[in-house]
C-alpha cells in the first residue's frame, strides 16, 4: 500500500493545523484581551532634553517606563517636566497625567516649565498636564488603566508618578499606627502596579516616569549582611527588571553650580548661582553598552522654561565639533556654519565677544537653537 503525502499524515495526526488552532484560542472570546498579538505596535523617539544624555541613552526616549531615582533636590523632577514637554511638543494628541502622590511639584516649578497644568478634568486637553493629587494606588491604577484601555480617541498618554514612595493602598490608608507592619510597601505596591499595566501600555505608545526617593536600612549588627533590595532607591526588584531607563542622580558639589559671575565662587558673598550641572549615570538603557556612563549636563534656575540648559550644552559641543573657535576672549563661528544657517535664513555674527554673549544669542535666536540642537543630535 502506498504511503500517503507527509502533509496528509500532518494532517490527520493532529486533526487541525497548530497553527489554526493557535489561532483560534487567541482569537476567542475568553482569550481575546489577553494578548496583544493582533494590534499594530505604536513607536516614537522623543529627545531627553539633553544632547549629552540623548547620546547615552541610544538616541533618545521611546515608549516605556523611565525609573528617576536620586536624592532630593537633584534634577529629577526638571527632568520629568523636560521629557513631559517634548513628548507633548512632537506626538500628535498627546495628554500627560502627573500623578502627585507626595505634593512635591510647587507652583513655581509650573510656572516656570512652560507647561498648561490643569485639576479640573474638563479643562483637560491635548496639549496639556492633569495633575490628580493622590496617593491612593487603587485610584490610580484605574485612571491609568480606564485611560489605556478605553481610548476610542487614540490619545498617547504620559503618565508621572511622582513619586513611587507616596503611594498606599486605600485598606492600608486608614491603617492603625500599630499596624504598621502590615502595609503594603514601595515594593508590593510597585510590583502590583507594573502588573496590573502589562505590556499593552507601551505597545499602544505610551510612557511612564516613575519617580523613586533614596532609601536607607537600619542595621543593629553593623556587619550583617544586606539582603539585595534594588540599589538605594525605593521600588524594590519590580522597578529594576520592568523600567527601560533607570536614571540614577548624585548630590551636587559646590564646584557644579553655574554662577552668575564666571570667577566667583559659590558663597563668597557675590556670586548667584543661576544653574547647576546635574549629574546622572546610566543604570540601565535600551543601549547596553552605556550602562554606568556618567552624564554631566546643564540645568537651569528661575528662567522659562527651566530645565536643561539646551544653550550651554550647544556652546559646548560646537566647540567641540569645531564649528566654533574660542581664541582669547573672542568666540569665532567657522564660515561653513555662516553658509549653512544662511540657507535657513538664520544670521549669526561671525564673532562673539565671550562664551557668555555667544550663549545669550543663542537665547535670544530660539529658531537658530532648535536648528543647531537638530543639527547635533
Amino acid at each position: 500500500m502506498a504511503r500517503p503525502p507527509k502533509n496528509q499524515t500532518e494532517e490527520k495526526s493532529t486533526g487541525i493545523g497548530a497553527s489554526s488552532r493557535l489561532n483560534a484560542i487567541l482569537n476567542s472570546k475568553d482569550h481575546k484581551e489577553d494578548h496583544f498579538n493582533f494590534e499594530e505596535s505604536v513607536t516614537w523617539k522623543i529627545s531627553t532634553g539633553s544632547l549629552l544624555l540623548d547620546a547615552a541613552v541610544g538616541g533618545g526616549i521611546t515608549p516605556s517606563l523611565i525609573r528617576l531615582c536620586g536624592p532630593n533636590n537633584e534634577g529629577k523632577t526638571p527632568q520629568a517636566l523636560e521629557i513631559c514637554r517634548n513628548f507633548l511638543a512632537e506626538i500628535p494628541k498627546s495628554r500627560v497625567v502627573w500623578i502627585l502622590a507626595e505634593g512635591r511639584l510647587s507652583k513655581e516649578n509650573r510656572e516656570r516649565c512652560g507647561l498648561k497644568f490643569v485639576t479640573n478634568a474638563e479643562e483637560w486637553t491635548d496639549g496639556s498636564v492633569f495633575i490628580l493629587e493622590s496617593n491612593v494606588y487603587d485610584l490610580v491604577i484605574n485612571v491609568i488603566k480606564d485611560l489605556v484601555l478605553n481610548n476610542e480617541e487614540n490619545i498617547r498618554y504620559c503618565f508621572v508618578i511622582d513619586s513611587m514612595d507616596g503611594l498606599i493602598l486605600k485598606r492600608d490608608k486608614e491603617t492603625n499606627p500599630v499596624d504598621a507592619s502590615k502595609v503594603a510597601g514601595t515594593q508590593v505596591i510597585s510590583k502590583k502596579l507594573l502588573q496590573s499595566l502589562s505590556i499593552g501600555m507601551f505597545k499602544h505608545g505610551h510612557l511612564m516616569i516613575a519617580i523613586s526617593q533614596i532609601t536607607s536600612e537600619i542595621k543593629i549588627d553593623q556587619y550583617a549582611k544586606t539582603a539585595p533590595r534594588g540599589g538605594m532607591f525605593s521600588g524594590g526588584n519590580a522597578l529594576l527588571h520592568w523600567a527601560d531607563f533607570i536614571l540614577e542622580y548624585s548630590i551636587t558639589n559646590l564646584s557644579d553650580y553655574i554662577l552668575d559671575n564666571p570667577s566667583g565662587k559659590m558663597n563668597d558673598g557675590k556670586s548667584k548661582p543661576i544653574g547647576k550641572y546635574s549629574k546622572v549615570m546610566i543604570q540601565k538603557s535600551t543601549t547596553e553598552n552605556t550602562r554606568k556612563t556618567i552624564v554631566q549636563y546643564p540645568i537651569k534656575f528661575g528662567k522659562k522654561p527651566s530645565g536643561v540648559w539646551i544653550e550651554y550644552e550647544i556652546l559646548d559641543s560646537l566647540l567641540a565639533w569645531d564649528f566654533i573657535a574660542a581664541k582669547g576672549a573672542w568666540i569665532t563661528v567657522d564660515d561653513s556654519l555662516i553658509e549653512e544657517l544662511k540657507k535657513v535664513d538664520i544670521e549669526i555674527p561671525k564673532q562673539h565677544q565671550g562664551r557668555d554673549n555667544f550663549r545669550k544669542w543663542l537665547e535670544e535666536n530660539p529658531e537658530a537653537c532648535k536648528y543647531l540642537f537638530n543639527k547635533l543630535s
